[in-house]
């Protein structure tokens, strides 16, 4: 059988890169458009391209790019929205049907800030429908750093054209639109980059690295990235909550916040509507209302009682003295030995660990307490991939923490 002949290897996908992106780069190289270099030069002249190659591009065109440039099957689906799920969205696309489920789920099922219950908000009374989590109704222009612009190595990252961030985190400066950037990259004209201060560039830190590493290092443990995404969307949410609707401690902290931001409050919203139709600028505020929202339950200027308010705020340091050691052996001793041999396997064995994660999961019934307990696993050597999510954080909800082993 003779070898599969490929294309060079150059330029590389980078972190993060969109799919479009990096074949925009690649057709440059062979100087012809994206849909010639995909069905001519990948045999697949007899398949209709999708216009945005970015959400769930046909599998034959990853298998075929895979086949030809080398590049792993997972990393090119990692660069389409659709390789995403279950981590940064429960399913894609969202079915009219099932979009009220998905934004109970995903929004008001967890709670940052207050004790809340699901079904209070409802999406499909807004034109045009809710299309998401983070997707926009009306993607409009794109954005981009203008530094990575100004690198033909450089492509744009997928997670740009979703309300999600604002900056390029290793820049540290703000997104522009992409018409600006490349017009002035053509009359060279000098654009100077827009640095995001704190606390929004803390907020975009720790979206990077759920995007890089899979977890999110919080003030008060460490969570998963499926985690982080659904505590942020859900903060938005809350921020976006007239005051009226509190009782005396949820509006003083609302108003606490707003105050904090030099924002008007809710931006000026009269009219709740789900974060991801509201305009850009005002999307902008509420960033800035959820950044400043994670600081001050950092600082403890405000308190977090939702059932993931605890990430936010380390714990208080209790110093025990301890008891007088006991002369008799007790059952607790006896076990300690077989504990530690129960993390050793895990440690080097996936199956041990994820067997001893439902040990310890069994009785949660909270995604708040199986996180910590699966910290503390990590905390000990248990690698975190071991002990995975399951197939979709609904289950964990639903049928209790320990299904989400």
């Amino acid at each position: 059988m003779s070898a599969v002949r490929r294309w060079p290897l150059h330029p590389q996908p980078g972190p993060l890169e969109a799919l479009s992106s990096w074949l925009g780069r690649l057709a440059e190289l062979y100087e012809m458009p994206v849909p010639d270099l995909l069905q001519r030069n990948l045999g697949l002249v007899d398949l209709a391209l999708p216009v945005d190659l970015d959400f769930n591009p046909p599998a034959a065109v990853l298998a075929a790019l895979a086949e030809k440039t080398g590049v792993e099957l997972a990393w090119l689906r990692s660069m389409t929205l659709a390789g995403w799920v279950p981590w940064l969205f429960d399913m894609l696309p969202v079915p009219v049907q099932d979009a009220q489920a998905v934004f109970d789920t995903y929004v008001q099922d967890n709670s940052v800030l207050f004790a809340r219950k699901a079904g209070t908000h409802h999406v499909l009374r807004f034109k045009p429908r809710w299309a998401g989590p983070w997707l926009l109704p009306h993607p409009g222009a794109l954005r981009i750093c203008p530094v990575c612009a100004a690198d033909p190595n450089r492509g744009s990252a997928l997670v740009w054209r979703l309300a999600l961030m604002s900056s390029c985190v290793e820049h540290n400066c703000r997104l522009r639109d992409v018409s600006e950037v490349r017009a002035s990259l053509v009359l060279d004209r000098e654009i100077r980059p827009e640095p995001l201060e704190a606390p929004r560039a803390a907020l975009d830190r720790y979206t990077h690295q759920a995007l890089t590493t899979g977890r999110v290092d919080l003030p008060g443990r460490t969570v998963h990235a499926g985690v982080w995404f659904r505590l942020l969307r859900s903060l938005l949410d809350e921020v976006s909550l007239a005051a009226s609707t509190q009782g005396a401690h949820g509006k003083g902290t609302l108003q606490s916040i707003w105050q904090a931001t030099g924002h008007p409050e809710r931006a000026g919203l009269n009219i709740w509507r789900p974060y991801e139709q509201m305009g850009e600028e005002v999307r902008e505020v509420m960033l800035d209302a959820a950044a400043t929202a994670l600081q001050m339950a950092a600082g403890g200027l405000i308190s977090a009682h939702g059932s993931l308010g605890s990430a936010l705020q380390a714990p208080p340091h209790y110093v025990y003295d301890g008891d007088e050691p006991s002369p008799y052996r007790n059952a607790w001793q006896d076990a300690m030995p077989a504990m530690e041999a129960a993390l050793t396997s895990a440690r080097t064995d996936p199956a041990s660990a994820r067997q001893l994660l439902g040990l310890l999961t069994g009785g949660c019934r909270t995604l708040d307490s199986f996180e910590q307990e699966r910290s503390y696993l990590s905390g000990v050597g248990v690698p975190a991939d071991s002990c995975r999510m399951c197939h979709s954080l609904r289950s964990v909800h639903k049928e209790g923490c320990g299904a989400g082993a």
